[in-house]
C-alpha cells in the first residue's frame, strides 16, 4: 500500500520556501492567463518552472504538465519535478527528488512521444543548482524572447480593458478567440501586439542612438533626440519617447515609429501607465545591451514568439535557421557577380506574405556573406550595399499591420543609415473597401494592387492607393499562409467573407492554373503567384511548404503545375521528431523547396532531396549544414537522394516520406514494377466513416436502443492483434441519422486504420468478429473473395511490404502519427487476386487464421518481432517476393525516425 503523502499544493509550497532559502527566488501556485504553474523560479530575469507531480505516473503526468507549460509560451524552461512516494512537507527537505529539465525542443508533439528524457535525483540544494545552471541550456535570443514575452505580459496586465481595446483598435488588432477563456474580455494578445510594436520601436531607437545623421534643414529644436536611456528615466516618459521618436521622423523611418506614436498615442497619460512603459523601457534596454551581433536571429525569435496569428490570419512565420538555408540554397555563387555593386542592386527579391521580414533579412545576409567572400568591404561599402537592399533590392507585402511594422523594422537593423523613404515593405489590403472585396498580395494576380499608407493603424484604414505590381523577380522567396480560406478569413463578417470568396474566385475563373491553385487553401494561391512574379525564363521560387503539399493527392496538380514550369532544384525534408517544421508556430511537417525555370540544358536534371535526420535550431546550426551540403561531407546529418525528372513530372515526390533511400526506391517498386499489384480501390469498396464517425454517431459502455457495435478507437496497449472483438455500443445522434445509416451500411469485418502513432501502434488493420465501423478505422469491404479476401488483406496490411506501402504514400501531415485521407487508402497498392488468382489470397487467408491472436510488437521493433517475421514470411512465399528486400524493407522501418519517433544517427 502506498504511504500516504501531503497535499501536493503544500508540497509546492514548501518546495519554493526551500528554494529561495537557497537563493533561488522562487513562488507557488502562479496563475497567468488562466493557467496554473506549480513553482515559479527567477534566474538573472529568466522565469524557469517546476511543474511536480507524486505517485504512479509521476513521471509521465510531470513531463506533460511541463510541455504544456512550454506550449502555452509561459516559460522556456521547465523542470520536470517528481516527490517521492510519501513525500510530506516536514520531510521534503531531506527528500530524494527526481527531475528533468524540458525546454522548446523537448516540448515539441514529437519529441514527447519519443524520446526518453534523461532523469536526475538528488535534494533540494541539487535540485537549486540545476534550476540555476538551466538558463545556459537556451540561446542568448530565446532568452531575450522570453524576457521580452514576460515583460510584454506584465505590461498588459496593467492596462485597463478600455484601454487594451482601445490599443487593440488603434492598430486594427483583432480580438482573439483563445483570449476569451483567459478572463481578458478577448483583447490580452492584440493588446500584447500592439505593446510590441512600441517595444519594437524602442529596440531600434537603441540601434539609431549615436547614428543619426545632423539635425534636417528645417529642424528648428533640440537635436539630437533624446537618448533611449534618458527616455526611459524621464519623469513623463511617455512623452518623453513621443517626442524623441517625433524628432527621429523628421530624418526618416516613418514606418517603425509612426505606427509605434500612434500605439503610444492609445495610452491613458497616468501614473501607472508611465510606470508600465518605464519598466518596459527597462527591458528593452537589458535586450539591447545583452544581445550584441544578434540582430537577425533576435529578432526572428523574439518577434515570432510574440507575434502569432497563424489562428486567424495563416501566418506562420519562418525560424532563422530554416530562412538562412533556404537563403544560401537559393542565392548560390554562380548567380551573380558579387564583387560588383552594380550587379546587387539590379537584383530584385520580394516575399509576398513576408510576415515580419524574415525571409528578406535572411536573403539580405546571404548576399552580404557572398560579397565579403569576393574581398574585404570598409564601412563604406557595408553602408552602400546594405541601402541598395533596402532601397531596391528587396521587395515585401503583408496583410498583416503589425508584420510589416516588424519587417521594415528589421530591415532596418541592417544598417541604421538606411534611408525609409523608398523602402518596398507595403501592407496590402485583405478585406472590402469602397464596397469592392481585396484579396491582399493575391491581387497581383489580376495586376492590381491596393496598398495602406503607412502607417495605416486604423480600423479603417482611410489612406490607401492603387498600386502597380512590383517589378519582375530574380527571386521570390516566401513561407505561404497555407492554411484553410475559412481560417484566413475568420476575423471578417459573414458578408465580408463571401465578398472576398467570390472576388478569389474571379481572380482563378479561366486560368490555366486554376486546379492547381486550389481555391480552398490559399498556400496554393500564393505559389501560383511567386510563378507569376519571376522574371521571363531567368527567375528562382524558394518556398517553406507544408509536407503535404508535396505528397496529398489533392495537390498533385499544384506538384504538376511546378514540375511544368521549373526545374525542381532541391527539396529539404525534416525527419527530426524534435523539428519536423521550419516555422516557429507550426507542429506540422515541412519542407524547404528551391524551383529554378526551365534552360535548355536543365530537363533531364534530377532533384536533389535532401532528408535530415537533424533540423537546425539556430543560424550556426544551419550554416554548418549548409556546409556538410556544399562540401558533401560524409558524415553529414542527411541523406541525398536523387529523384529522376519523369517521376517529378508526373507529381511522384514521395522521396519526402523516408529517410532511407532504400524504403524510398522499394515503394516506387511496388508502385511501378512489382508485377500482380493494384490500388485497394481497384479491388475494394472503401468507407467514408473513420474520422467522421463521432460526428454521426455517441459512444456508450452501455446498450443502446440501435443494439449497434463498433471499435471505436486505437488504444495501441488492447489492439495488439490480427483479429479483433466490437468493444463499444454506439448510437446515432438524432440530428445526424442520415448520416450514420449511410456509415452502418458501408460496415464490414476489414476495418483499416486511418489514424495512429507509429511508434506504439503494433497493426495497421484488423479483421472483427461481425461487420462494424470505427472512428478510427475505415471500413474496406473486398469486391470479391468474401472473408478470405478480408483476411488475406489483413496480413497483407499487417506485413512489412504492406506498412510500406501504406507509408510509401501518406500525406504525412505529422509523418509519426500519419492521419489516412480516404484517396491515400485507396490508392495503397494491394495484392491483386484477380490476377493471382484464389492459391495466393487463400494462403494469406490460411495464416491469418494461424496467426490472427498472436500478439503483435510495436513497429520500431517489427525487425524483432516472430509474428511479424512469420507473417513477412507468409506474404513473401505466397506473392513470390523476394525474401532478403522484404527482410530490408522491415529492417530499415524499424529504424525510421517516423516509426520510432526518435532521431537517427548518422
Amino acid at each position: 500500500m502506498a504511504q500516504r503523502h501531503d497535499d501536493e499544493n503544500l508540497l509546492n509550497g514548501e518546495l519554493a520556501r526551500l528554494l529561495t532559502d537557497t537563493g533561488v527566488p522562487a513562488n507557488a501556485e502562479r496563475r497567468e492567463r488562466g493557467r496554473k504553474m506549480d513553482v515559479v523560479a527567477t534566474i538573472d530575469g529568466l522565469r524557469v518552472v517546476l511543474e511536480a507531480e507524486t505517485g504512479f505516473g509521476a513521471r509521465r503526468q510531470a513531463i506533460k504538465d511541463a510541455d504544456a507549460r512550454l506550449k502555452q509560451e509561459l516559460t522556456t524552461l521547465v523542470f520536470a519535478v517528481c516527490y517521492p512516494d510519501g513525500a510530506t512537507v516536514d520531510a521534503l527537505a531531506d527528500a530524494t527528488l527526481t527531475w528533468t529539465l524540458r525546454t522548446r525542443a523537448d516540448g515539441s508533439t514529437e519529441a514527447r512521444e519519443g524520446d526518453s528524457p534523461e532523469w536526475r535525483e538528488g535534494g533540494v540544494r541539487a535540485l537549486a543548482d540545476a534550476v540555476r545552471q538551466a538558463p545556459g541550456h537556451v540561446s542568448d535570443a530565446d532568452k531575450a524572447a522570453q524576457q521580452l514575452s514576460e515583460a510584454l505580459d506584465g505590461a498588459v496586465r496593467r492596462l485597463s480593458r478600455e484601454t487594451r481595446r482601445a490599443l487593440a483598435r488603434t492598430l486594427d488588432l483583432p480580438r482573439t478567440k483563445e483570449s476569451r477563456k483567459e478572463h481578458d474580455d478577448g483583447y490580452f494578445t492584440a493588446a500584447k501586439r500592439g505593446l510590441l510594436v512600441v517595444a519594437t520601436a524602442m529596440l531600434f531607437h537603441h540601434r539609431l542612438h549615436g547614428r543619426l545623421p545632423d539635425a534636417p534643414a528645417d529642424w528648428n529644436r533640440e537635436w539630437p533626440p533624446a537618448s533611449p536611456a534618458a527616455c526611459a528615466t524621464a519623469p513623463a516618459v511617455i512623452q518623453a519617447h513621443r517626442e524623441a521618436w517625433q524628432a527621429i521622423l523628421a530624418v526618416d523611418y516613418r514606418p517603425v515609429f509612426e505606427t509605434a506614436i500612434a500605439a503610444l498615442d492609445a495610452l491613458p497619460v497616468d501614473p501607472d501607465r508611465e510606470q508600465m512603459l518605464r519598466e518596459l523601457a527597462r527591458h528593452i534596454g537589458e535586450i539591447a545591451a545583452d544581445t550584441v551581433g544578434l540582430r537577425h536571429d533576435l529578432l526572428g525569435r523574439v518577434f515570432h514568439r510574440v507575434l502569432d496569428t497563424a489562428r486567424y490570419d495563416g501566418s506562420f512565420y519562418t525560424s532563422t535557421a530554416a530562412a538562412t538555408l533556404l537563403a544560401a540554397l537559393a542565392i548560390r555563387p554562380q548567380d551573380a557577380d558579387w564583387a560588383s555593386p552594380d550587379a546587387i542592386a539590379n537584383l530584385r527579391i520580394c516575399d509576398p506574405a513576408c510576415g515580419t521580414g524574415t525571409l528578406l533579412v535572411a536573403a539580405a545576409e546571404r548576399i552580404r556573406s557572398l560579397r565579403r567572400a569576393t574581398g574585404p568591404l570598409d564601412e563604406d561599402d557595408e553602408i552602400l550595399l546594405a541601402e541598395e537592399m533596402v532601397e531596391r533590392v528587396l521587395w515585401g507585402y503583408d496583410i498583416n499591420l503589425t508584420a510589416t511594422h516588424m519587417a521594415a523594422s528589421t530591415l532596418g537593423m541592417l544598417s541604421p543609415t538606411t534611408q525609409f523613404r523608398t523602402m518596398n515593405i507595403h501592407r496590402t489590403l485583405l478585406g472590402v473597401y469602397d464596397g469592392q472585396a481585396r484579396t491582399g498580395s493575391l491581387e497581383m494576380l489580376d495586376g492590381q494592387l491596393l496598398l495602406a499608407d503607412w502607417p495605416s493603424i486604423s480600423a479603417r484604414v482611410d489612406s490607401y492607393e492603387e498600386a502597380e505590381p512590383p517589378p519582375k523577380m530574380d527571386l521570390v522567396i516566401m513561407n505561404p499562409p497555407f492554411t484553410q480560406q475559412a481560417l484566413r478569413h475568420d476575423q471578417f463578417s459573414r458578408s465580408d467573407k463571401q465578398a472576398i470568396k467570390k472576388r478569389e474566385k474571379s481572380i482563378l475563373d479561366g486560368q490555366p492554373w486554376q486546379a492547381a491553385a486550389r481555391l480552398h487553401s490559399s498556400g496554393g494561391m500564393f505559389t501560383v503567384l511567386g510563378t507569376k512574379m519571376l522574371k521571363e525564363g531567368w527567375g528562382t521560387l524558394a518556398m517553406v511548404l507544408p509536407t503535404v503539399a508535396l505528397t496529398s493527392p489533392g495537390n498533385l496538380r499544384l506538384r504538376q503545375f511546378l514540375a511544368d514550369a521549373f526545374h525542381v532544384d532541391t527539396i529539404v525534408c525534416s525527419h527530426d521528431p524534435r523539428r519536423i517544421f521550419f516555422s516557429e508556430n507550426t507542429k506540422i511537417g515541412e519542407i524547404l523547396i528551391v524551383l529554378r525555370e526551365l534552360q535548355s540544358t536543365t530537363p533531364t536534371m534530377p532533384t536533389r532531396v535532401l532528408n535530415l535526420y537533424k533540423n537546425p535550431s539556430t543560424v550556426l546550426e544551419a550554416l554548418n549544414l549548409l556546409e556538410s551540403i556544399e562540401q558533401k561531407r560524409k558524415d553529414a546529418p542527411f541523406t541525398i537522394q536523387h529523384v529522376p525528372r519523369d517521376r517529378i513530372e508526373k507529381g511522384n515526390w514521395y522521396a519526402v516520406n523516408f529517410i532511407s533511400p532504400y524504403l524510398v526506391e522499394s515503394y516506387h517498386s511496388l508502385e511501378t514494377s512489382i508485377t500482380n499489384l493494384c490500388h485497394l480501390s481497384e479491388i475494394a469498396n472503401i468507407g467514408g466513416q473513420g474520422r467522421s464517425v463521432p460526428t454521426a454517431y455517441t459512444r456508450s459502455n452501455f446498450p443502446t436502443y440501435s443494439g449497434r457495435r463498433a471499435l471505436w478507437d486505437h488504444d495501441t496497449q488492447i489492439i495488439t492483434t490480427l483479429f479483433q472483438k466490437t468493444r463499444d455500443y454506439i448510437e446515432p445522434k438524432p440530428s445526424q441519422q442520415k448520416m450514420a445509416l449511410g456509415y452502418w451500411r458501408d460496415r464490414s469485418r476489414l476495418l483499416v486504420g486511418d489514424l495512429f502513432r507509429l511508434n506504439t501502434a503494433r497493426v495497421s488493420a484488423v479483421w472483427v468478429e461481425e461487420p462494424t465501423i470505427g472512428g478510427m478505422w475505415v471500413a474496406c469491404t473486398p469486391k470479391s473473395g468474401g472473408s478470405d479476401s478480408e483476411q488475406a488483406l489483413a496480413i497483407w496490411f499487417n506485413s512489412s511490404i504492406g506498412l510500406l506501402a501504406r507509408l510509401g504514400g501518406r500525406s504525412n501531415r505529422i509523418p509519426s502519427y500519419p492521419r489516412f485521407a480516404i484517396a491515400d487508402i485507396e490508392a495503397t497498392p494491394v495484392p491483386d487476386f484477380r490476377a493471382l488468382g484464389d492459391g495466393p489470397r487463400d494462403a494469406l487467408a490460411a495464416a491469418f487464421g494461424r496467426l490472427r491472436d498472436e500478439p503483435l510488437a510495436p513497429f520500431p521493433m517489427m525487425d524483432e518481432d516472430p509474428v511479424r517475421l512469420a507473417i513477412d514470411e507468409a506474404v513473401t512465399e505466397a506473392l513470390g517476393l523476394d525474401a532478403e528486400w522484404v527482410a530490408g524493407i522491415r529492417r530499415e522501418l524499424a529504424r525510421e525516425p517516423s516509426v520510432t519517433n526518435r532521431r537517427r544517427a548518422g
